[in-house]
């Protein structure tokens, strides 16, 4: 009910003292009150009905209003029964925008309340028809199998609201209004991640696409990084409750046809588990190419094509265990991987999720050779660092560590590329440090290499023997030999260089580096000794 159908209603009498500006503000309920400050009491959208008895001197009108004005209420209704509505509270309604209906000495607030509430009973009613019927329509829709675009077309016509499906890492599934850009897209997907609760009121910007309000509903559980929400203009509490009612239901469906989606993918996922699992076989020659090709071809995948394979960790500390830890991660991985090439097949193996992906960035026969620099090793790799922001939003901590291989051209290549990824994701993994660390195969130096390939416990046991007694004696004198030892080997051993670079004298360098020989019994003058620190400082 707006305040200009209450002002219609001829039995009542009600006239208007402020200007016309709060005439379509929409009545949600009536509040009776003389409190002199009713703050505590009110909702956005209530009609406050009240007798003026507060009102009794300078400054008492504005105060008044002022609350009402914090609470979003929709209009006052001032009684006359002890007098014309003074000129203060008019002038108080006036500056702050507020409607001021005067209710005459004849009309009582009871008669008020019951035609409001007479008018919202036939409003909800006739709401509950219209969510209603929206259910039907949804519900017939999805058992029907229209698909996401055809519920969104749908409920465009039917909510009179901009809402828009989007992933947790930001990727935009379908929606009622136009295109969202990136950027905001982005920024949302960040909002989501971060919410304390849900639904979630949030207002974002974004370059290029401006700033406004949203209010954020999940769809799906837990966790939200590879969940779909939907963001909707607006924000909630300011709805109508028909319209809270349909977006509910709008995510409820929305849900539904997502756990349809995944049931139709369930082939899908045994027959990646299948490649994989005789990728990692290590059997390059005889029956299992062939077998790989046949499993690719049941797949849409062409045997011949030119894949990436990438190896993928994901740890989060507070996040899903157990026998679901698997189905997470591979629906991380695949939503990673789908902005670069759709079709990619994703599968776990042991602690590592594999990816086989149509490699990124393939060019026609008559199209111009590719630059070295954007190779397609390197594309995949840049997308994946993309979804930095939205992972470090993510409540759940979540670290990833990537390898990705060259191109591999054809099934009979697919075995080496995935050792070239799993070499690259162990390097990812010592470097560390965000929550994203992705290396792709032309990055692995020698000394790394070498240090990926040896397992985490003898990397530990390695550094601890040789550099445990520096970081002990640092630790009891401050001593700083750790680096002094760092500096000492960037500058290739030489004394005064080292000493320049740490600003001290070059016989405390000299006093320093006899002390690390001391305590680890190694002579800083072999190569062979210096070349044992350096991969002992390279170690994480």
């Amino acid at each position: 009910m707006r305040v200009r159908d209450l002002l219609d209603v001829p039995g009542l009498g009600l006239s208007l003292l402020t200007d016309v500006s709060g005439m379509d503000r929409t009545i949600r309920r009536v509040y009776t009150t003389d409190l002199p400050d009713p703050s505590r009491y009110l909702t956005p959208g209530d009609l406050v009905l009240t007798g003026l008895i507060w009102c009794r001197e300078p400054g008492d009108a504005d105060r008044f209003v002022s609350a009402l004005v914090k609470a979003g209420v929709a209009a006052l209704g001032a009684g006359e029964a002890l007098g014309k509505v003074p000129a203060e509270v008019i002038q108080a309604c006036g500056r702050h925008g507020i409607t001021l209906l005067a209710v005459p000495p004849e009309t009582s607030f009871a008669a008020v309340t019951e035609e409001v509430g007479r008018r919202l009973s036939g409003d909800r009613a006739t709401a509950m028809t219209r969510v209603l019927g929206r259910r039907r329509l949804l519900l017939s829709a999805v058992a029907e199998g229209a698909g996401l675009d055809a519920m969104f077309r749908l409920m465009g016509r039917e909510l009179g609201v901009e809402c828009w499906l989007l992933t947790g890492l930001g990727r935009v599934v379908g929606g009622t209004g136009a295109s969202l850009p990136g950027p905001l897209a982005l920024r949302l997907a960040c909002e989501y991640l971060k919410a304390d609760r849900l639904p979630a009121p949030s207002e974002v910007s974004a370059p290029g696409a401006g700033a406004g309000k949203y209010t954020l509903f999940g769809v799906g559980g837990e966790p939200r990084i590879t969940s779909w929400f939907l963001a909707c203009a607006g924000r909630e509490q300011d709805w109508p409750h028909e319209l809270r009612e349909s977006v509910a239901e709008l995510a409820a469906d929305v849900a539904l046809e997502r756990a349809r989606l995944d049931a139709a993918r369930t082939g899908d996922r045994r027959l990646a588990e299948a490649i994989v699992t005789m990728l990692a076989s290590g059997n390059a020659e005889g029956a299992a190419p062939a077998e790989i090709a046949s499993l690719m071809r049941a797949a849409g995948l062409p045997p011949d094509g030119r894949y990436l394979v990438a190896a993928m960790s994901a740890a989060a500390p507070a996040m899903v265990t157990g026998p679901n830890a698997d189905r997470w991660r591979c629906d991380l991985a695949g939503e990673l991987a789908l902005p670069v090439a759709e079709g990619a097949l994703v599968a776990p193996l042991g602690d590592e999720i594999v990816l086989l992906v149509p490699s990124p960035g393939d060019r026609a026969p008559d199209d111009p050779a590719p630059d070295d620099t954007a190779s397609a090793a390197h594309l995949f790799a840049a997308a994946i660092r993309g979804a930095q922001p939205v992972l470090e939003s993510d409540r759940s901590r979540i670290r990833l560590t990537v390898g990705v291989s060259a191109p591999a051209e054809g099934v009979t290549a697919l075995s080496g590329a995935w050792h070239e990824a799993g070499s690259a994701q162990r390097l990812a993994t010592l470097r560390g440090g965000t929550a994203i660390s992705v290396v792709t195969s032309d990055e692995v130096a020698s000394h790394e290499l070498l240090l990926a390939t040896v397992p985490a416990s003898v990397l530990r046991s390695f550094r601890e023997r040789l550099l445990g007694p520096l970081v002990a004696y640092d630790d009891r004198h401050r001593a700083e030999l750790l680096p002094t030892l760092r500096e000492f080997l960037a500058c290739s051993g030489s004394w005064n260089a080292c000493a320049a670079k740490m600003y001290v004298h070059v016989n405390t360098v000299r006093y320093r580096i006899r002390r690390i020989e001391e305590l680890t019994g190694r002579d800083l003058s072999s190569l062979n000794d210096q070349v044992d620190f350096f991969l002992a400082l390279r170690i994480r």
